[in-house]
């Protein structure tokens, strides 16, 4: 459906945009003033990840956020592009008020691009030859493409905002525009990286360089760390690895009645895609029925709207659950608030995480609702897939198997429905193990550790010294 702006005359959208655009940078000039004035003041922050926001699976984005503006830290949230309010967990609901849209266009884009050109105009040069270098294009040509025109709007509000440390997420057109506003204003930046398995789809990912020009780096796991080291060509002494923790204060820590399981209640928690590894998770369920096994599973998530690999598979569970006539007992749940997650773990048995590795790479990390499952005090039984070997230990926090074995996941969960004691033993050292590595008030303290060390440092910061070379 097309709005009044797509409706309006080109003139009058582009009217609106510079307008709209100018407001912005006034409104970040007024609130780092005020910032400023204040008795204590707060290093200021700003931090970027997609086009669109909020965005529902961005869990991991959201609480990093979250905690950088509820610590020490100043932070303000650049979108482009509004979504419903509902798609951001409530635990993170602090992060509207501090949104900020970047009105991203091609005449914004070109005023801002030639009002750096007359301020620094050999910068602008500089910047445009290092990406060139790193990408292939020539420096003219880099300076033609969409996004790093579009980083000069960016830059203008980082720099309006008096940004003291800029920070990205992924390693698409944000963190450009991060690498871009970093050089030119001289300031500090970094990025977290999840598991990024496609390394040609965007033309100006440039990983190497992204890591080479970064002061901080943010690997959600040690295997992403490895990952990432091999391909900047070198180690990264300085990435900060931490998972997507989790307060575990959310989490009432108690050891369930572990008496025989007349009824074994299974949950799993992950939206609708190939790499959950679902359709395992149906087959195992079909087996234990045919077993005798008395369970119920509930998969709590949903399709990801517009997404054709989401789509097409979440025709295929349902299709699954018919053909095996498991509806009585294999139920779609749809997706699910914090609270009513937490509310399903209390009265979860067995958690399952049937997870897989695509042949394209693509994977999860530590996935964020193993972690609360652990918390919550579930029995889990998990595969090998992402960086979940740096979670579970086999036979100690849960069992594991291997990935797509139907077969293997039924005989695991039918082993701790049939132990009490084995399930008992693996609820308490999961919880113990969630709440001594992966909780926010201790991982998240890495992170800020480091940006304590590179703020306010005197000094050319890595971008600077990259250009330098």
């Amino acid at each position: 459906m097309k709005t009044w702006m797509d409706q309006a005359k080109p003139e009058t959208r582009e009217y609106i945009l510079v307008t709209l655009h100018r407001l912005s940078l006034l409104r970040m000039s007024a609130e780092a003033f005020f910032s400023r004035v204040r008795l204590t003041r707060r290093p200021r922050i700003i931090a970027t990840a997609c086009w669109h926001f909020p965005i529902y699976s961005q869990t991991f984005v959201y609480r990093e956020v979250a905690e950088l503006a509820k610590s020490k830290f100043e932070a303000r949230f650049l979108y482009s592009e509004l979504t419903s309010r509902n798609q951001l967990p409530e635990d993170f609901s602090m992060l509207w008020k501090l949104k900020r849209k970047l009105i991203l266009s091609n005449v914004t884009a070109a005023l801002d691009m030639e009002y750096y050109r007359r301020r620094m105009p050999e910068k602008v040069e500089e910047v445009a030859r290092l990406i060139a270098r790193a990408s292939g294009m020539t420096p003219e040509q880099v300076q033609e493409t969409e996004h790093f025109k579009h980083a000069f709007s960016f830059t203008r509000m980082a720099e309006c905002w008096r940004a003291d440390y800029i920070h990205s997420y992924f390693f698409y057109e944000r963190t450009l525009f991060a690498l871009v506003a970093s050089y030119l204003l001289g300031v500090p930046r970094g990025v977290s990286c999840y598991a990024d398995h496609m390394m040609q789809d965007y033309a100006l990912k440039l990983i190497p360089l992204q890591m080479q020009s970064c002061d901080v780096v943010v690997a959600t796991s040690g295997r992403i760390k490895q990952e990432l080291e091999t391909l900047a060509g070198r180690t990264l002494p300085h990435v900060v690895v931490k998972p997507n923790a989790i307060d575990v204060r959310q989490f009432p820590m108690q050891e369930r009645l572990q008496t025989q399981l007349r009824l074994c209640r299974v949950t799993t928690v992950s939206r609708i895609h190939p790499k959950k590894g679902l359709l395992y998770l149906v087959e195992a369920a079909a087996i234990l029925r045919e077993q005798g096994f008395s369970i119920i599973v509930r998969i709590l998530g949903d399709t990801d709207a517009g997404d054709p690999e989401s789509e097409a598979y979440s025709v295929l569970l349902r299709e699954k659950i018919a053909a095996l006539k498991l509806e009585d007992i294999v139920l779609l749940e749809g997706r699910k608030s914090g609270k009513e997650v937490r509310q399903y773990l209390g009265e979860t048995d067995v958690f399952v995480a049937p997870f897989i590795e695509l042949p394209n790479g693509d994977k999860d990390g530590i996935p964020t609702a193993l972690l609360e499952a652990m918390a919550a005090g579930c029995t889990i039984v998990s595969t090998d897939a992402g960086s979940i070997l740096e979670v579970i230990r086999d036979n100690e926090e849960g069992l594991l198997v291997s990935q797509r074995d139907s077969s293997s996941l039924a005989k695991a969960i039918g082993q701790v429905i049939q132990d009490k004691d084995l399930r008992s033993r693996m609820s308490r050292a999961a919880m113990a193990r969630v709440e001594q590595e992966f909780d926010i008030r201790s991982c998240e303290s890495r992170f800020h550790d480091r940006l304590d060390g590179v703020i306010g440092k005197t000094g050319p910061h890595a971008a600077q010294r990259v250009a330098a070379v």
